[in-house]
């Protein structure tokens, strides 16, 4: 996909990978709705790129991306801005394996990538008056893995896979215009993976120095990193049914190359 002047979603982008993903679309081009829990965080991002990308490239909206209406009040509010949506990625995500946390992590992580999935069909579904376009749900390594630690998480991140490489085998894919591909990053130096890796050493989670020694094994790579992946994943011609990983140990992987023909995909 030719990125100059589509129109995209990204979802918690309002810092972390996110942002990274969001400003790699505003530097090919296009323009770029973050949506995020955090206001603050939000609205300086988006003084940021008004300043760099000026002010009709982006702007901020408050989402809970388990909330159908706030997700729906989105989509509405970009179409009306920019004419419409060409890309939506399901980014929002967090990690909590502790009894009252476990829940949270499935509803944001599994829950709000299928809400988005489904107002990505509603709204940009060409037999339905969208664009077509791409949607792209940011799994993990560990939805490709076992996490023996993180149980709750990877299972979420499995879900994911799963849950978006059924949507891609679709019979009705070609005649709706949409793509749906998946992005697994290992580790990444994001607050989120900084949080969970002190919140385990001060909880003394059992057989921490054995995940310290993963995460060592892996390598711990720059969002930069993975935005070189997404960029790779979102401007290819054909990238239905794509799952791509990238970790510092390994670089750009494509796990599953699911794709329809090149031509029957071009924006």
């Amino acid at each position: 996909m030719k990125l100059q002047g589509k129109v995209a979603v990204v979802t918690g982008g309002a810092q972390g990978l996110g942002r990274g993903f969001a400003e790699g679309l505003l530097r090919k081009g296009a323009k770029v709705c973050i949506c995020d829990i955090n206001p603050a965080t939000g609205n300086a991002t988006l003084d940021i790129w008004n300043k760099q990308f000026g002010k009709d490239s982006s702007m901020f909206l408050r989402c809970d991306v388990t909330d159908h209406d706030q997700f729906e009040g989105v989509m509405k509010k970009v179409i009306e801005k920019f004419g419409g949506v060409d890309i939506l990625v399901n980014n929002a995500g967090v990690n909590g394996e502790e009894p009252e946390k476990w829940r949270k992590t499935i509803h944001i992580n599994m829950i709000g990538v299928i809400e988005g999935t489904m107002l990505a069909a509603t709204y940009m579904d060409k037999t339905a008056g969208g664009r077509g376009g791409l949607v792209v749900n940011i799994a993990s390594t560990a939805g490709l893995t076992p996490i023996f630690y993180a149980p709750v998480y990877s299972g979420s991140k499995y879900g994911v896979v799963g849950y978006t490489r059924s949507m891609a085998a679709g019979p009705r894919v070609l005649d709706t215009g949409l793509s749906y591909a998946v992005l697994c990053p290992a580790f990444t130096d994001t607050n989120l993976f900084n949080a969970s890796q002190m919140a385990q050493s001060e909880n003394k989670v059992e057989n921490f120095n054995q995940v310290a020694k993963i995460v060592t094994n892996t390598g711990i790579q720059t969002v930069a990193d993975v935005v070189n992946g997404f960029l790779q994943l979102v401007e290819a011609d054909s990238n239905n049914g794509v799952v791509m990983a990238v970790s510092k140990q390994k670089g750009i992987q494509y796990i599953n190359r699911q794709r329809r023909k090149p031509q029957e995909n071009k924006l």
